[in-house]
């Protein structure tokens, strides 16, 4: 028997963090020894774990971000906004690229399968991956645009720049400067690692809010619950700290839910 399924507390702990926080293993692996936990378990110990679970009653795998019954993502592109060479991603400070200072934002927008329509918009803080999310009804620049500025403006947080696709969700962009004092980069199309962060931060939007689910059950109470989630999740680029923990252990304010 291995060692996570000869300890009872060990595997409570584990089952726990994957099923209820969706963390994964290498989180759960890293937080333990961050937490100097008395006993510490490898990212493969764990995954080996989960798909040699007896008789898989359980399907552990089921609680990864991709959920394959194995031991690998699918992109629909919309329709794209020209953008000025002035805007574009290869003009963004290298103040902004090396992270060095908060309030620079990723931005992009979620969607769900079967409604064309509404939808999720994800900022992501690039320093901290600190997240927060806007439901929209519906994916026109005129709704879209004007919620992130609501967003943002309720908060009183300061916002320096945002870096986004090229959807057309985000035409209206010089009104989001003008209103947040902020400055728009847009990335290259079909480049989706220009915005790593907030593939990411999808990938793990998706473990809440599934493509087939339905967006009309997604209220505000929802999407603050999956935000306290989202940012209290230990990340290795964080040596395994949460998001709220890098904020909170400096004075910076940060876009709050």
């Amino acid at each position: 028997m291995s060692k996570i399924g000869s300890n009872a507390s060990l595997k409570k702990y584990i089952v726990s963090r994957l099923s209820e926080d969706k963390w994964s293993p290498e989180m759960i692996s890293g937080r333990m020894k961050l937490e100097k936990q008395s006993i510490c378990i490898s990212h493969e110990a764990i995954y080996q774990y989960i798909y040699s679970y007896p008789g898989q009653k359980l399907k552990l795998y089921e609680h990864l971000m991709y959920a394959r019954p194995k031991r690998q993502q699918k992109y629909t592109r919309r329709h794209r906004y020209k953008v000025a060479d002035e805007f574009l991603l290869k003009n963004r400070p290298e103040t902004i690229n090396d992270r060095s200072e908060f309030g620079h934002y990723e931005g992009d927008l979620t969607f769900f399968k079967g409604n064309s329509s509404g939808n999720i918009s994800v900022l992501v803080e690039r320093k901290s991956k600190k997240a927060f999310l806007i439901r929209n009804d519906n994916k026109t620049t005129d709704l879209v645009i004007p919620n992130i500025i609501s967003k943002i403006k309720s908060t009183g947080s300061t916002v320096k720049s945002i870096t986004f696709d090229n959807g057309s969700e985000f035409s209206r962009f010089k009104d989001l400067e003008k209103a947040t004092n902020s400055q728009v980069y847009f990335a290259d199309p079909r480049s989706p690692w220009q915005r790593g962060l907030n593939e990411n931060t999808n990938g793990l939007l998706r473990r809440y809010f599934p493509k087939g689910c339905n967006f009309h059950t997604i209220d505000d109470s929802v999407i603050a619950n999956v935000v306290e989630k989202l940012n209290s999740r230990p990340r290795k680029c964080l040596n395994f700290r949460t998001p709220y923990e890098v904020l909170f252990k400096t004075k910076t304010v940060a876009l709050a839910t």
